[in-house]
C-alpha cells in the first residue's frame, strides 16, 4: 500500500476543535511512516517533517468569500497534486474520505449562540450538498451516530457509507490510575475529601449549558456537600459568576480558566457533567469515562451513546435545574459508586487513540483497493 495521504483543512494550527484532532492525527500518521501533503489557506504552528504544505490562495474580505474560495481552491489543488488519498475536514468539498466532527450545519444551527445571516447559511448549505453529492466521495466518518443519522437523514447517503469512528483518547495522560492519586490532587485543589467534586469543561459555557448546571447546584447545594471545578474560557463569565451569585452557590463553584493539563481535575473528580445543548461527539466525555469518571449530559450529546443509564452515568431528558439535580443527587446517594467507576473505564476502553489509529489505517487501507480495483 502507497502510504500517502492528503488532509485538507483550512488551518494548521494548535488551537481549536478539528484543529485539535489534526495535531493528534499528524504525528500518528508520520510515525506510522505515512507521507502527509497538507493542502491549506493558513499555517500557524511549526510543519513537522515529512509533511508537504500545498498553500490555498484565498479571497479576503468576508468570511463567506474566505470559506467558498478555500473549497473550491482546495479541490483544484488537489486535483493538481493528486494524491492518492485524500482526507477532509470542515468545510471542504472534494475529498475521497470526509470526517465529520461538527454535525450538519442545519442541526449545529438550532442550539448556536452566534445568529447567522441568510448568506452564510445558504454558502455552508451548498458546500455541504457538493460534499456529499461528490461522486469521489467513497466514506464519510462520523464522531457520533447521531451525525450519522443527520447526514443520511438530511443527504440520503447510503447507511453503509457512513461509518462512526468515535475520537480517541490519549491513555498516556488520561486513565484510570488518576483516581488513585484522588486525594493527592484534591489536597492540591483545597478541596474536602468528602465534598461530591462535579467537573464540567468546555469553552463556549451557553452552548456547553453551564448556566444549566449552576442552577442545579443552587437546588442540590443543600443536601450535598458539593463543589464544582469549571475549566475552560469564555467573554461573558462574569455574568455566570455573577448567575452563582443569585443561585447562592457562588462559593460552590470554582472558576479555574484555561487548564492545559487536565489530568489533574479527571483524577480529583466524582463526577463529570456536561449539559451541552449541542455537541456531535464532545472529547470530554469520552475522557471523562476513560479515566474512571461517571458522566451526567443530555440527549444532543454524541458520546451520551456510550453511557448506560444508571451503570455509568445519566442522559438526562432535559436540563430542568430539577431533572439535572436529580441526576446529581442519584450518583450522590448510589451504594454503587465504585463499580460506575469501573463500568465508566469500560465504556469508553475501546477508544484509545492507538486503537483509533488502527481502525482509521483499515478504512485508509479499503478505500485504496477500491480505488485500485475501480482503475482496473
Amino acid at each position: 500500500m502507497q502510504k500517502v495521504i492528503g488532509l485538507v483543512h483550512t488551518r494548521f494550527s494548535p488551537t481549536g476543535g478539528v484543529e485539535s484532532y489534526i495535531n493528534k492525527l499528524v504525528p500518528a500518521l508520520l510515525a506510522r511512516n505515512w507521507q502527509i501533503h497538507y493542502f491549506t489557506a493558513r499555517i500557524e504552528q511549526h510543519i513537522p517533517p515529512g509533511m508537504i504544505i500545498h498553500k490555498i490562495p484565498v479571497i479576503r474580505g468576508t468570511s463567506i468569500s474566505r470559506m467558498l474560495s478555500f473549497a473550491y481552491g482546495a479541490k483544484l489543488a488537489v486535483r493538481q497534486a493528486r494524491p492518492p488519498l485524500v482526507m477532509g475536514f470542515g468545510r471542504t468539498i472534494y475529498q475521497d474520505i470526509y470526517r465529520d466532527g461538527s454535525g450538519c450545519f442545519s442541526d449545529y444551527q438550532k442550539y448556536a449562540a452566534k445568529r447567522f445571516n441568510s448568506l452564510y447559511r445558504k454558502s455552508c448549505l451548498h458546500l455541504e450538498r457538493k460534499r456529499f453529492n461528490d461522486p469521489r466521495l467513497q466514506k464519510v466518518i462520523t464522531v457520533s451516530r447521531m451525525v450519522k443519522e443527520q447526514i443520511i437523514s438530511h443527504y440520503h447517503v447510503r447507511p453503509e457509507k457512513v461509518e462512526v469512528v468515535y475520537s480517541g483518547v490519549n491513555a498516556q495522560h488520561l486513565n484510570p490510575g488518576l483516581k488513585k492519586q484522588k486525594n493527592h490532587f484534591r489536597k492540591q485543589l483545597e478541596i474536602a475529601n468528602d465534598a461530591l467534586t462535579i467537573l464540567f469543561i468546555g469553552n463556549a459555557f451557553e452552548r456547553k449549558g453551564l448556566q444549566y448546571l449552576i442552577k442545579a447546584v443552587g437546588r442540590v447545594q443543600a443536601q450535598a456537600p458539593i463543589v464544582v471545578l469549571v475549566a475552560g474560557t469564555d467573554k461573558k463569565t462574569k455574568q455566570y459568576r455573577q448567575l452563582a451569585e443569585e443561585m447562592g452557590c457562588r462559593k460552590r463553584i470554582r472558576f479555574l480558566g484555561y487548564q492545559k493539563d487536565v489530568g489533574a481535575l479527571y483524577g480529583a473528580a466524582d463526577l463529570f457533567v456536561l449539559p451541552s445543548l449541542f455537541d456531535p461527539i464532545a472529547n470530554v466525555v469520552l475522557e471523562a469515562l476513560y479515566t474512571g469518571t461517571p458522566v451526567v449530559t443530555g440527549p444532543n450529546v454524541g458520546a451520551g451513546e456510550l453511557i448506560e443509564q444508571g451503570g455509568n452515568g445519566f442522559v438526562v431528558p432535559d436540563y430542568a435545574p430539577a431533572t439535572l439535580a436529580q441526576a446529581i443527587l442519584t450518583y450522590y446517594r448510589s451504594p454503587h459508586k465504585e463499580k460506575m467507576t469501573q463500568m465508566a473505564h469500560q465504556a469508553a476502553a475501546a477508544y484509545r487513540w492507538d486503537l483509533h489509529m488502527d481502525h482509521l489505517e483499515k478504512i485508509f487501507s479499503r478505500i485504496l483497493e477500491q480505488k485500485y480495483v475501480q482503475r482496473w
